[in-house]
């Protein structure tokens, strides 16, 4: 089966290797913390499928604990989502019902993770490493980390322009040592067992060589356990992709009754000019 997931509002086709039972409602969405929900609803496809429809007036209900969020219909860059009018906070238990004429109803739930702790980060002319500190409370934290090259807006502020590949430095990352590579990549998923309850540096190798004044923004995650699994299923799949020799991997969902993701994430940006 094939069924379009939604990551951070774009469509990311996910190959479920499933027995396909019908029609049934697809969630996407990753509740992020101080953010207004966006909910991307579609329906699954028999195998073959390249499109995938939208849900068209769907009875959708979101709660924050016992208390029940508005939710609005909007278009956005040409598609259909059901945004909140008010904004997630940490702390809470958020959970979506969803109704749909002809479709099994379906429902997930999730809570916010604890956002990231960074502090002093530093990258340096004609060098390609990137520092910072990451304070690690006690307890399973899990973590997703990608760099980009940053663009000036009007108002001053930064936004991200392009990705940038990296690796962790082998001299300075003992906490990551199944993670060293010579391969650069465009994220990495960790969890804390190396480190839990302790700050450790992080050091990053980048491709590129540094240019003074650029401006960088490093994105540093805070995963729940479903989001966790959501995002490594996807990133195991991707590294199979068109290896025979390993079984199809499934994409992760915690929808009952119907396929995709409703997680929480925390993030945290830090900008890191070049010295």
């Amino acid at each position: 089966m094939i069924i379009a997931f939604a990551l951070a509002a774009c469509e990311k086709p996910a190959n479920i290797p499933m027995e396909y039972e019908g029609d049934r409602i697809v969630v996407n969405s990753l509740v992020q913390e101080d953010s207004v929900v966006y909910l991307r609803l579609t329906r699954s496809q028999p195998p073959g499928a390249i499109v995938f429809p939208e849900v068209a007036n769907a009875g959708v209900k979101l709660t924050a604990g016992t208390t029940v969020m508005a939710m609005q219909f909007r278009t956005i860059g040409g598609k259909g989502y059901y945004v909140s009018d008010a904004k997630v906070t940490a702390g809470m238990r958020y959970k979506v019902e969803v109704t749909a004429a002809g479709l099994p109803s379906v429902e997930a739930e999730d809570t916010l993770p604890r956002k990231p702790l960074l502090r002093e980060p530093f990258a340096q002319e004609g060098g390609n490493r990137v520092k910072v500190y990451l304070s690690d409370l006690p307890g399973g934290d899990r973590y997703r980390i990608r760099l980009y090259k940053a663009r000036k807006l009007d108002s001053g502020s930064f936004a991200p322009a392009e990705r940038r590949q990296y690796r962790f430095d082998p001299s300075y990352n003992n906490s990551f040592t199944d993670l060293v590579t010579e391969t650069y990549h465009e994220y990495s998923l960790i969890p804390d067992e190396r480190f839990d309850g302790k700050e450790i540096l992080v050091v990053l190798q980048t491709r590129q060589v540094l240019v003074k004044d650029e401006v960088l923004l490093l994105e540093v995650s805070g995963l729940t356990s479903a989001s966790w699994q959501y995002l490594k299923s996807l990133q195991l799949q991707e590294a199979n992709r068109g290896n025979l020799l390993v079984d199809p991997t499934q994409v992760f969902s915690n929808v009952g009754k119907g396929y995709g993701i409703f997680a929480g994430i925390s993030t945290a940006w830090v900008e890191i000019p070049v010295k």
